[in-house]
């Protein structure tokens, strides 16, 4: 099951413009609810129209790719905490992200809150993507998150055990993919990110062992990580490569595949592939998101090949290396980009698996 989709896609599309507009008029919930069923419809038929053999909701309820802890759970401030991403000329922006000030309360389930439209609407199988409950630490917020638990330890048990829940539900629903999205993994090495971390793989090795948490007991289903160095309107934040901390996290990793971004120089060699586990499938992410530009089929051939040194070529796969929207701002590229560059996935893997 877990080596079926060659041609993979990261989970979140680019915003259309009416639910950018629908966004910035901050309508009543049940009249964006309407606009965001449309654009959901729209999106699933795009990834269908591209040959996807697997299609998300484009992640399109969400504000940031992490929303989803704000959707299911009271307790947390919305923008409590400043985060910043960069790019290649030192460019800087700041957004909100979601601190707790309270003690975690289920008020939704992902099941109704996207899953059940999306299932509504398309015969293919679903992938659902999760943020990694560790990265809710890089938000806790000293003075304001104590208040309302006595340590993080006793948050993330908290936050673990509702997204254990959602992972169950959407299992027992029929979603047929779950995906973490770690990218705070990448940044443990870098003093420049981390400067407090004095021991970054033993703290990698706490933070992975907290996200397994979220798929135990969670069965029928393809498990992911996914691995990237920050995606927000084309810039990053992590430029170190795998070397250090891979064998940490793809020996401790418990899940069927991981999608790891290697479209640039951050990404580094495939080299660290050799400690990738036997029976776990690898998804190259190639394709990068950032940019426009398409990528030549014979130069991801060409990579896949090389790739395939280190993991047997039935254990690889492909996608781009993050989304087209890790926030509803979306990255610099066109709608017309996007889909070309799914089409490109799926006609790459077509000739090099025989089938997407």
């Amino acid at each position: 099951m877990a080596g079926r989709f060659n041609a993979d896609n990261l989970g979140s599309f680019l915003r259309p413009a009416y639910l950018l507009d629908a966004r910035a008029k901050s309508l009543p919930e049940p009249e964006l609810r309407k606009i965001e069923d449309r654009a959901i419809t729209d999106v699933v038929r795009m990834q269908e129209a591209a040959g996807l053999p697997i299609v998300t909701d484009g992640e399109y309820r969400r504000r940031l790719f992490f929303s989803t802890v704000v959707a299911t759970a009271e307790g947390f401030d919305p923008e409590g905490f400043e985060r910043s991403h960069r790019d290649e000329q030192g460019n800087v922006l700041r957004f909100g992200v979601p601190t707790p000030v309270a003690r975690l309360k289920r008020k939704a389930g992902l099941v109704d809150v996207e899953y059940r439209f999306t299932r509504s609407l398309t015969d293919r199988p679903i992938k659902v993507t999760m943020p990694s409950p560790s990265l809710m630490l890089s938000y806790w917020k000293p003075g304001v998150s104590d208040r309302a638990y006595e340590s993080k330890d006793a948050f993330i048990d908290d936050l673990i055990g509702l997204m254990n829940e959602d992972a169950r539900q959407l299992a027992a629903a029929g979603a047929a993919y779950l995906q973490i999205d770690a990218p705070q993994y990448t940044y443990i090495t870098d003093k420049k990110i981390r400067p407090e971390v004095t021991d970054p793989l033993g703290t990698l090795r706490t933070m992975i062992a907290a996200d397994n948490r979220v798929f135990a007991g969670v069965t029928g289903v393809v498990t992911a990580l996914h691995l990237c160095r920050g995606n927000y309107r084309s810039k990053f934040t992590g430029t170190k490569p795998y070397d250090d901390y891979a064998e940490t996290v793809f020996a401790n990793a418990r899940v069927d595949r991981l999608l790891l971004e290697y479209d640039d120089y951050r990404s580094g060699d495939f080299g660290p592939l050799r400690f990738v586990p036997p029976g776990v499938t690898v998804v190259l992410g190639l394709v990068t998101t950032k940019r426009p530009e398409l990528e030549r089929e014979d130069d991801l051939r060409r990579r896949i090949d090389d790739a395939a040194r280190y993991v047997p070529l039935e254990r690889l796969a492909l996608s781009t290396q993050c989304g087209f929207a890790s926030t509803f701002e979306g990255n610099e590229i066109t709608a017309e980009a996007q889909r070309a560059k799914l089409k490109l996935i799926v006609r790459t893997a077509e000739k090099v698996w025989g089938h997407a």
